[in-house]
């Protein structure tokens, strides 16, 4: 696995041995502070890297990959390092605002044919009438249920509208003909935020408070044993937005480093 290493911007002339002491709490070691040892060994790496700032693929900040065992280096994948300041790494800051952009345009979309017919039911009130009714989630896609479900007013008037949404050059699932009440089961602003950090990769991190966040998994504290007894704030939830969120809001100086974990 790979996770981004997040260390204070006072820690680059010291990146090796600040990126060990972050780590040194998940070593599978038993000597770590935390139940649940993570990893064996590790490389800053960039591989499954961060992507560069355009114009910046030479500055001397960037951290370069550490050699392997047998003292060698991976290729280089033109345009991504293994690590630097958080000013240098590209977030793609266009994309998402045209994935913010986009997203606010389909849910007012959304808003407006609901506006014009019975408020439909979510896709799950029919997949679970399903079920009760005997079915499986392998024969709900040809049911009755199914069918009823699409036969919503609201739900048929978006099968009109939603081919002329799809935005396959912001990225693949930039689909929306799939159940569209979910569009108004949140709030504009967290439907846009929600696309608009999809458009980045998914990440592990380990926070400068040194929180482990690892997909799929509750976060862990490096100073306590457990999260039964752990008394610190979380920096933010489990979800990918979170993610997201918190390391494009980060100090420009702050060092963003790729490790890759044997686990």
């Amino acid at each position: 696995m790979s996770i981004t290493v997040c260390l204070p911007g006072s820690a680059a002339r010291r990146v090796d041995e600040a990126v060990a002491e972050a780590m040194a709490p998940f070593a599978n070691d038993g000597v770590g502070a935390v139940e649940r040892d993570v990893w064996d060994n590790y490389r800053i790496c960039g591989s499954v890297g961060l992507p560069v700032l355009a114009g910046h693929e030479d500055d001397l900040r960037l951290v370069a990959d550490r050699p392997r065992w047998d003292g060698s280096l991976e290729p280089a994948v033109p345009g991504e390092c293994a690590g630097g300041p958080r000013g240098l790494i590209d977030f793609r800051d266009a994309l998402r605002a045209e994935a913010a952009h986009h997203a606010g345009r389909v849910w007012d979309r959304w808003q407006e044919v609901v506006s014009r017919h019975p408020a439909p039911d979510d896709e799950s009130v029919f997949f679970y009438r399903h079920l009760a009714a005997g079915g499986s989630r392998r024969s709900y896609e040809t049911s009755q249920e199914a069918a009823d479900y699409q036969a919503q007013p609201a739900v048929r008037a978006w099968e009109a509208v939603a081919p002329e949404l799809d935005r396959p050059d912001i990225a693949d699932h930039f689909s929306f003909g799939w159940n569209p009440v979910g569009i108004g089961q949140c709030s504009r602003e967290e439907y846009v935020a929600g696309y608009e950090f999809s458009v980045l990769p998914q990440r592990n991190v380990l926070t400068l408070s040194g929180w482990w966040y690892e997909l799929g998994e509750a976060p862990l504290h490096g100073t306590c044993h457990g999260p039964l007894e752990c008394v610190h704030e979380p920096d933010f939830g489990m979800e990918h937005l979170g993610v997201q969120a918190y390391l494009i809001a980060l100090p420009a100086d702050t060092l963003l480093v790729n490790v890759r974990c044997h686990v």
